[in-house]
């Protein structure tokens, strides 16, 4: 018996032996898991840092050292009354300056921070032109609210209700300033808060749908009195005064009201001037009229009064 086994020890295959040790001597010399894991994340990391040295050199020693990657022109454009001049100043980009080497998100950013900036779009023209396109912000109306002290803090603010510094003179042109200091004024405003609440912000809605509406076809507006909540007293620059309240959605029906009963008294003749209108009131609204002496009738204004206004203007200038 013993024999015989011998005999099948010494007839076993010799690669059935050799795969034995082989296996044997791999499980013995087998790390732990942790162990492979700690060389591979050290080997990558090795790796990741050498091509990140190696990006950054071929970055800064060669791409931004390109001479016809250079900035050789930067337009800018603006439809408002920022000076091409500051924007430039802001963005802070100098003429033969690395074109790739410009952070354009964070000089969005930075123009955006201006408070008459709305929005700033950069385009990069290959191969050398940054172009900058702003889009200010066009103030609606002025804020002069009460202090309890007696003293008056003036504000401008967009449709938005984002707030804005009256511009001072000399730094825009006279025109724009004179149609700035004409904004419509907001009143019944008690604090200085420059935050918009809802009857401001119904009252910038409000001027904004009357600026939409035909040339003449509704007289300019002085002032609009928030003072009390959910309505509007809007007065004219020929002294009428409005009631604009209700919904929101319905500004527009009561501006098309009034602009149909101005229609319909010129048509039949009427002389008579609109003193105040009620237009909170849905069906027959209450209208008085302005009286005049018996020695002068009244009449109508020969012509409206109109104010200098804010537009846009676009230019474009190229350094």
């Amino acid at each position: 018996m013993f024999q015989s086994s011998h005999s099948n020890r010494r007839n076993r295959p010799a690669g059935q032996t050799l795969m034995a040790r082989l296996k044997s001597d791999a499980a013995g010399s087998r790390r732990p898991w942790w162990v492979r894991a700690l060389i591979r994340t050290g080997l990558l990391a090795v790796f990741m840092a050498a091509l990140g040295v190696g990006g950054w050199w071929v970055r800064d020693r060669w791409v931004y050292r390109i001479p016809s990657l250079a900035i050789r022109e930067i337009v800018v454009e603006v439809d408002g009354v920022l000076a091409p001049d500051e924007v430039r100043r802001l963005a802070g980009i100098r003429l033969g300056r690395n074109i790739l080497s410009v952070d354009l998100p964070g000089l969005r950013d930075r123009l955006q921070l201006h408070p008459r900036v709305a929005s700033a779009k950069i385009v990069v023209e290959f191969p050398g032109t940054l172009s900058i396109q702003i889009r200010e912000r066009l103030p609606v109306a002025a804020v002069e609210p009460l202090v309890g002290s007696g003293i008056k803090a003036r504000y401008l603010l967009d449709e938005t209700g984002h707030v804005i510094m009256p511009l001072s003179p000399g730094a825009a042109p006279e025109p724009a300033i004179a149609a700035e200091a004409a904004l419509p004024r907001i009143t019944g405003r008690g604090t200085v808060s420059p935050e918009a609440d809802a009857d401001t912000l119904a009252a910038l809605r409000f001027l904004r749908a009357h600026s939409l509406r035909p040339e003449g076809a509704l007289p300019d507006i002085a002032s609009v009195s928030v003072a009390v909540p959910g309505l509007l007293d809007v007065t004219t620059l020929d002294g009428a005064t409005i009631r604009f309240g209700g919904e929101p959605t319905s500004l527009d029906l009561q501006l098309r009201r009034w602009s149909d009963l101005r229609a319909t008294l010129a048509a039949s003749g009427e002389k008579r001037a609109i003193r105040t209108l009620d237009l909170s009131v849905s069906q027959n609204a209450p209208i008085r009229w302005l009286e005049s002496s018996p020695e002068q009738p009244a009449t109508a204004p020969a012509s409206p009064q109109t104010r200098p206004r804010l537009k846009r203007i676009p230019r474009r200038t190229h350094v």
